[in-house]
Order: structure tokens, then C-alpha cells, then sequence
């Protein structure tokens, strides 16, 4: 019988020292800035590094933790070995049929209606309508286990809470009974099809008469990966399809801060960077302004998130000027952009459910009186 052969301890440990000596030497070596499927940018050599200095410790454990070779390979392994052992909590997104939702909105009742009532007091006597659409998550409940189902039940219950309140316009129902999805697959963001919902539902409490589908030129874009999918950490994931409504009548968009002026709201060449949402409307911005001179309306003013891209180009068929203000990216306050507009004959806030009760950027733009 031959004899069996081992590696000496030593050779082991050795082995695995080398391989960690490389690994750290590959973390400097082959560095990147950015992160295009988390969508972030990664952390900085740390400088000055001292063994003596914790902090700096700290600055170099997060670097090697971003930097390290094959960290995609690794996070997708460990997110899907999460995601089959029932672990999935632990994750930015959960995995759900077909597609992944964001983890459910947490909130307390009486901070989101002071919140709302501080912006109903922005709009002092002007008519203000609120529009918050509810999350995939919500609607999909059914499709869940009950431990996962009663955290989603809260946030449905928050969101009833909410629509309740004079002033909003709840899309729950309308949403539940379409036929086709309101919600991608991989992005956190309404479909074209639940942005037209939102449109009709709002033309319904304003007292307007929407227009159908046909009126707006409709593009494609794909593949498409979203945020949400970027969060999850998951390797496996079927692309979306990104569908655009663009008006058919002559508007104006101008930034603040930008000098150019754009004769359209669809800007296709995004939809192949690693936003391809920023297809709307060229991306986020402070403050925009976009003019339809033929329209019968006035002015609509929008204090919003990301997910008024989508539903403003239907607006502008029926307002001659739509403002729109991001908190997260104007310098100002709601009040001050509101002052400028001159005179709004209408607002709208539209914010997701979790912009609305954690974007603390919201708050700090409303003057105190």
C-alpha cells in the first residue's frame, strides 16, 4: 500500500498567505473609481496609513472590501446563497417571482402627516393635489410568505393612512386591477403603463380631460437593469424593456444652471450608461422648466423625486409651463423656486412612499414661517 502524502502545514499556511499578499497587492494594482452595476463610486486609497491609527484601519478594511479582485463574483454568490436560505431580509432588494422588490417602507404615522401638512402649507392657497403611487412590494403580498407579508401589510396600511388624507390621490386600486405590469422588474420606478395610470388618475382629481396613448410617440430601450436590481446584489436577473411616451407637440426644457435648451424630453443616447432611466428627461435635476405654448393650462408646479420623469411629459399637454424642483439637487428652498415661478395655478407633490417619509433633504427646503 503506498503511502498517502500530505502538504506540510507550513506549505498551507504559507500558501494562503502568499494568496492574500496578492489579492491586497491586485486591490492597489487594478482599482477602479466606479461601480457601474451598484451604480456608486468605490472607496479611496486611504492615505497616511498607520498601523497605530484605528481609523485609518477602518478607511483601509472598507478599501480592500471594494477594491478586493472578483467582488462581484463574491457579493453575487453571497447574495443568491442568502437569497436560497431564506436570508433574503439581509438584502437591500428581495427576490420575488420574476422580479425584485425594494425592502418595505417603515414609518411613523404622525412624523409622515406632519410632514405632509408642512408641504400643504407651502402651497398656501393654491389647489395642491399629492401623488404617491403604492411600491411592487405592496401589491405582490399576496405572492409572499407570512413573515415577509406582515411587514408589507404595515406599509399597505401606512399607505391608506396616507391617501386617506384630503388631497391625495391614491393609485392602489387602479394599480392591483391592471392587466399589464405598473412596476419593472429590476427598477423600483413605474413602468410606462403605471406612469399613464398615474397621469389619468391625476387629470381625474384635477379636473382635467387626459389624452389616450396614442397622442405621444412611444420608444423602446433594452436591456434595461434597474436600481433595484443594482441593490439586490443578485448575479440572476431578466432584463426589462425601458418605455419612454414622448409629447407630439413642440415643448422647451431648460435647466437652471445649463445654458442649452432641448426641443425634446427623451434623451435616448442614457438608456446605454448605467442610469438608463436618465432616458427622462436627460436625468434628476434642481430645477427644470419645460414650456408648451399651444397648451390651454397655466402653470404646474411639482416639488419631486425620480418618479415625475416619467409622468411629466404627459402633463405638459395641459399646462403652458411645468416646474419641476428636486430637494435632493437644488440649492434653494421649495419656497424660493415657488416665489420664482411667479404664479402657479397649481402643485403637485409626487414622491414615492419612501421619499415621502425618509428623504430628510424634503424637510429642509420648506421655509419655517
Amino acid at each position: 500500500m503506498k503511502e498517502k502524502r500530505f502538504l506540510p502545514d507550513g506549505a498551507v499556511v504559507y500558501g494562503g498567505l502568499m494568496l492574500l499578499l496578492l489579492l491586497g497587492v491586485a486591490a492597489f494594482v487594478f482599482r477602479q473609481d466606479f461601480s457601474a452595476w451598484e451604480r456608486r463610486y468605490l472607496a479611496g486609497t486611504p492615505e497616511n496609513f498607520s498601523l497605530s491609527r484605528w481609523t485609518l484601519n477602518d478607511d483601509m478594511e472598507t478599501y480592500l472590501s471594494d477594491q478586493i479582485p472578483f467582488r462581484r463574483q463574491l457579493v453575487n454568490l453571497d447574495s443568491a446563497a442568502q437569497a436560497m436560505t431564506g436570508r433574503a431580509v439581509q438584502l437591500d432588494a428581495w427576490p420575488l417571482g420574476d422580479a425584485m422588490v425594494e425592502k418595505p417602507v417603515q414609518a411613523e404615522q404622525g412624523a409622515m402627516l406632519r410632514r405632509v401638512e408642512a408641504l400643504r402649507g407651502l402651497a398656501g392657497d393654491i389647489p395642491c393635489l399629492f401623488l404617491t403611487p403604492p411600491t411592487a412590494g405592496m401589491l405582490r403580498m399576496g405572492e409572499m410568505t407570512a413573515a415577509r407579508r406582515v411587514v408589507y401589510e404595515q406599509e399597505s396600511a401606512l399607505y391608506d393612512f396616507l391617501t386617506a388624507q384630503g388631497g391625495f390621490v391614491s393609485l392602489k386600486e387602479e394599480f392591483e386591477n391592471s392587466a399589464e405590469p405598473v412596476y419593472y422588474r429590476t427598477d423600483h420606478h413605474w413602468t410606462l403603463h403605471g406612469a399613464y395610470l398615474a397621469y389619468r388618475a391625476y387629470c381625474r382629481a384635477a379636473g382635467l380631460t387626459p389624452l389616450e396613448m396614442d397622442a405621444f410617440a412611444v420608444t423602446e430601450y433594452a436591456p434595461f437593469l434597474g436600481t433595484t436590481y443594482s441593490r439586490s446584489g443578485l448575479p440572476f436577473a431578466r432584463a426589462d424593456t425601458l418605455q419612454c411616451a414622448e409629447p407630439l407637440w413642440p415643448v422647451t426644457m431648460t435647466v437652471q444652471g445649463e445654458e442649452e435648451t432641448w426641443d425634446h424630453l427623451i434623451f435616448p443616447g442614457q438608456a446605454a450608461t448605467y442610469d438608463g432611466y436618465a432616458v427622462y428627461l436627460n436625468g434628476n435635476h434642481g430645477l427644470l422648466t419645460i414650456e408648451n405654448p399651444a397648451a390651454a393650462g397655466g402653470t404646474l408646479f411639482i416639488c419631486k423625486d425620480s418618479f415625475a420623469n416619467s409622468l411629466i411629459p404627459f402633463l405638459t399637454a395641459h399646462y403652458a409651463r411645468v416646474i419641476a424642483v428636486d430637494a435632493r439637487y437644488y440649492a434653494g428652498t421649495f419656497n424660493q423656486a415657488l416665489r420664482e415661478a411667479e404664479q402657479a395655478d397649481a402643485i403637485l407633490f409626487l414622491y414615492s412612499l419612501d421619499s415621502l417619509a425618509n428623504d430628510t433633504s424634503i424637510p429642509r427646503k420648506i421655509e419655517k414661517p
